[in-house]
């Protein structure tokens, strides 16, 4: 395994402040990384021959992980970057798009998640899970976006699910942030688009449990599936256990 540098970096001011490295198609950032769907995506994209970089705000959980993937055989590096803390977030991911071979496809897989009601959520909490499950995706295509557009290509996928559709009131921020986090994709795909970058949600219409049609290893190979295609692209995929 090779570690990423988790040093920090200039702040940046903005998006596209900094020279863009070169893309590497076969390279996938993954925000988010942790077990179960995390893992196996992360499993399935480097038994495909993709090397990955892991991207979450614990170092120790990315140590383990990162260790867990040694069978692959692919080279496996690691980034601490905290989804919750935007401008920390955005210099990291800056960071890793100056270099040379950046990674040519992101998913980002972060949420916060825990059970909430609006009547009872303070402005605090309500802040940082908007800043974990709609803001750092937004961030993270503003700084992938040079690099892509100077290559000409990339793709970026955002975890959806189905409290965008249903939304669930002991659910609150998560079903606030998966309908926003849709809405953010579809505008960045048409702004993206044009120039050769593909953005889209995968809605996973269910709950995520192994040995179930929403096992994480079959969602896993629905990423590989999308990231893969040569089909027309669409803003929205979707899985729902089929």
């Amino acid at each position: 395994m090779t570690q990423v540098p988790t040093g920090g970096s200039e702040r940046n001011d903005g998006p596209e402040q900094v020279r863009a490295g070169s893309v590497d198609g076969g390279h996938l950032l993954l925000v988010g990384a942790g077990p179960g769907l995390g893992s196996a995506v992360a499993r399935r994209f480097a038994a495909g021959g993709y090397r990955v970089t892991l991207a979450a705000r614990s170092a120790d959980r990315l140590g383990e992980l990162a260790r867990s993937l040694d069978d692959t055989g692919a080279e496996i590096n690691t980034a601490e970057a905290d989804a919750s803390n935007p401008e920390g977030l955005r210099a990291r991911i800056a960071e890793l798009y100056r270099d040379e071979g950046a990674p040519g496809v992101v998913i980002y897989n972060a949420v916060l998640g825990a059970p909430d009601r609006l009547l009872t959520s303070t402005a605090a909490h309500l802040q940082e899970a908007y800043a974990v499950d709609v803001i750092g995706a937004i961030v993270v295509a503003q700084e992938a976006a040079p690099a892509m557009k100077a290559a000409g290509s990339g793709t970026i996928i955002v975890t959806g699910g189905g409290f965008a559709d249903h939304p669930i009131p002991a659910l609150a921020t998560v079903s606030l942030g998966k309908a926003a986090l849709r809405s953010a994709a579809t505008m960045l795909s048409a702004d993206l688009g044009p120039d050769g970058i593909r953005v889209a949600t995968l809605t996973i219409a269910g709950q995520i449990a192994e040995g179930t049609a929403f096992d994480p290893a079959r969602i896993a190979e629905r990423y590989w599936q999308i990231v893969q295609t040569d089909d027309p692209w669409q803003a929205e995929f979707r899985f729902t256990g089929e």
